[in-house]
């Protein structure tokens, strides 16, 4: 069926045994189908019972028709297979920790031989292939002011709701393994816990895992609370209740989020009384830190993680000192400028991860004392979660950062602004590592002081000194939900601090999404060139209005609209939203590299599929010798001329001959025939940034030296 898992017998083995076992007596058996509940469908269904959207529950000894159309009576007995099933769990996985073939029932056993091959075949099938989720699911995109990788997905047949979230694997064989036991810990998680979504399905491919989730629609805190005609501090206690509930569920699996935000939890429905579900399970940071610990030489920066939400301020803010990105002090150049690096200023480490190399390990300072900690507490985690060890609790670390985040949330949600905020993504670094606080009187002077006991506590500098989460829901304030708190509404401050902060973070994302879409390399620059007009005094931020003025100027005039439409207008405040010009261009980028990646493995499947390449064995790799049909394709070739400026003024057929010869210089320096598909869209991407904007445009945009030697830096 087209499975990427770890699957032994494939469906169409499994059907020709049950067709042999009904040849030899075909009046001794009937399957039994029927529909399966929507919150029975789990991992372990096999892809052929799906498209029917059935299962088979039990063998009966009924009646059946033979070939003559004549009712046969089949077996005396009992049913061989239970009827009542939990709904978290696949019939067959049940049935198959009762019985082995041969154990159960009457007669020749043929039943519960059928019954335990259909079990072994659903218990071992753990991952549907990922081309099967467009067959099964209408898809649909999210909106514009969503996160990326997030989106609904329709079944087909029942018109059943799913939410969607879809993340790239990383690279290393453990660091898949450590994904794979993540994946299979939510689920169980999820089978049991009221305040975590539930994970239905997952689909997987070489490059990307789906998570098919339980749709919750009745909105983030952020649109509940501004519903509302008051708040009341009680109100906000209960919230923090619930997450931390969530959050224990979590714990007590010994799992951890990373960066849990406000917007990491959705109500189930528009109900009053709706549950608040965890729906997001920080999957993208762990993949960022596998990665890094896998691949040390030449990998990711694990101290430095590129992942979108270190780059929007208005979800940065929630991270705690451990885990979020190190403080950058300004420095001042002889042009008077600021050099604040891009997400782009770093060395592609997956052109080298596949291909280790002497000169790597020595150009990399392997003596970093923080770098080292950080592998040695990555290391020590995992080992502590494969051992069980109840002794050395090495996860403390990141389960004290999700204290730090809840602790975060509970500011925002007694006050209206978040700790730590500022216009600046480095200026909020720099608070977030020195850890102070303040409760300003004007907005805190109504709060109750086992309030400010509770955040103070969870905002603790140190992870070491931090209460767990057992201990902060039994702190106080949470154990008596506020009740020594002033009683009525909270200040109308309150409604008007959060609706710019969510205005601002709205702005952000959908800013972000759709520039993503439309930006070309020189827009990028001459985006970067009109926001350091505007910010004269070099201060890396501007207003919202500003950026409108910047967008309109850059004939994104639609964009500028929507902003003035959905936000401005929607959630007015008579302050201004400020926007950090230099973390937006950083969060476009990595979402432009999204982007090019995912559609650049669209269409190499495509390819590699009309060749008869598209097999589980050769799933996401190819030949030195194959390059050919890859960039004979027109689809990929446009693909990549878009990443080329211009105004470089080159052609698509030499473009086509020296991306070819580059990747075949490279394989031929390190000896191989063979390139992955990360290893593909890395040198793409490092290949066509040697294509630079012209001398004339770089002075005209303010003499900024946007290239780099490797062809992948952008140093402003």
């Amino acid at each position: 069926c087209g499975s990427t898992s770890r699957a032994a017998p494939s469906t169409p083995r499994l059907n020709g045994r049950l067709i042999n076992l009904l040849r030899r007596s075909p009046q001794r058996c009937r399957l039994w189908l029927r529909p399966t509940p929507l919150q029975a469908m789990g991992t372990g269904v096999c892809c052929m019972q799906k498209r029917l959207d059935s299962s088979i529950d039990w063998v009966a000894d009924v009646n059946v028709f033979t070939a003559e159309g004549v009712a046969a009576p089949v077996g005396h007995g009992k049913p061989q297979m239970a009827r009542s099933l939990p709904s978290c769990a696949p019939s067959g996985a049940l049935a198959s920790s009762r019985c082995g073939p041969g154990d159960c029932g009457d007669g020749d056993g043929l039943s519960a031989e059928i019954a335990w091959q259909i079990a072994a075949d659903r218990k071992q099938q753990v991952y549907e292939a990922a081309s099967l989720l467009p067959v099964l699911y209408d898809v649909r995109p999210p909106e514009w002011d969503e996160a990326p990788h997030t989106g609904t997905a329709i079944h087909r047949k029942t018109q059943a709701t799913r939410g969607l979230a879809s993340f790239q694997k990383p690279q290393g064989v453990s660091a898949q393994e450590r994904l794979h036991s993540y994946i299979d810990s939510l689920q169980h998680l999820s089978a049991n816990s009221e305040a975590v979504a539930k994970v239905f399905e997952v689909f997987e491919d070489y490059m990307h895992v789906h998570l098919l989730l339980e749709h919750c629609t009745g909105g983030t805190v952020y649109e509940r609370i501004l519903e509302r005609q008051y708040f009341t501090e009680q109100e906000s206690a209960m919230l923090v209740k619930h997450m931390l509930e969530a959050i224990l569920a979590f714990h007590d699996r010994h799992l951890y989020h990373g960066c849990l935000a406000p917007d990491s939890f959705r109500f189930l429905s528009d109900s009053p009384h709706a549950p608040l579900k965890l729906v997001d399970f920080g999957i993208e940071l762990k993949v960022h830190r596998w990665d890094a610990v896998e691949n040390l030489s030449g990998g990711p920066d694990l101290q430095n993680p590129h992942c979108p939400q270190f780059f929007e301020t208005c979800r940065l803010v929630f991270c705690a000192p451990e885990l979020a990105p190190p403080h950058q002090p300004k420095q001042k150049t002889s042009r008077g400028n600021v050099p604040v690096p891009l997400a782009a200023d770093v060395q592609d480490w997956q052109v080298n991860c596949a291909w280790r190399v002497g000169e790597d390990m020595q150009s990399q300072d392997l003596l970093d004392g923080e770098l080292l900690a950080d592998v040695i507490d990555e290391h020590a985690d995992w080992f502590n979660e494969q051992q069980q060890d109840a002794v050395c609790d090495y996860s403390r670390k990141y389960a004290a950062a999700d204290v730090w985040s809840v602790g975060a949330i509970a500011f925002l949600l007694l006050c209206g602004y978040p700790p730590f905020f500022a216009p600046s993504r480095n200026t909020i670094l720099g608070r977030i590592h020195r850890g102070e606080i303040s409760f300003d009187p004007p907005f805190w002077s109504k709060i109750s002081e086992e309030a400010k006991s509770f955040v103070s506590c969870c905002l603790r500098p140190s992870c070491w000194d931090r209460p767990s989460v057992q201990e902060a829901l039994e702190h106080p304030w949470i154990q008596r939900l506020a009740d020594s708190s002033p009683s009525g509404s909270m200040f109308t401050s309150f409604m008007l601090n959060l609706r710019r902060f969510y205005r601002t973070a709205l702005i952000e994302m959908y800013v972000a999404n759709m520039l993503a879409r439309k930006f070309r390399r020189e827009d990028m620059h001459d985006f970067l060139s009109r926001c350091r007009e505007i910010d004269m005094c070099n201060t890396g931020f501007f207003t919202a209005s500003d950026l409108k003025h910047v967008l309109s100027a850059l004939g994104h005039s639609s964009v500028s609209e929507a902003i003035s439409a959905k936000f401005l207008r929607a959630f007015r405040h008579p302050g201004e939203s400020y926007i950090d010009y230099v973390a937006l261009l950083d969060s476009i980028y990595l979402r432009q590299r999204r982007i090019f990646e995912e559609e650049l493995w669209r269409h190499f499947q495509r390819v590699c599929q009309s060749t008869g390449r598209g097999t589980q064995e050769n799933a996401g790799r190819l030949s030195v010798a194959e390059l050919p049909v890859i960039f004979s394709d027109p689809v990929i070739m446009g693909l990549i001329m878009r990443e080329i400026p211009e105004s470089a003024g080159v052609e698509e057929a030499a473009v086509c001959q020296r991306l070819q010869n580059g990747i075949r210089q490279h394989c031929g320096d390190r000896g191989t025939t063979q390139l992955d598909f990360h290893s593909l869209a890395a040198l793409l991407l490092k290949l066509v940034r040697t294509y630079t904007v012209p001398k004339e445009l770089m002075w005209a945009l303010g003499g900024t030296d946007f290239e780099a030697e490797d062809g992948l830096s952008t140093v402003l």
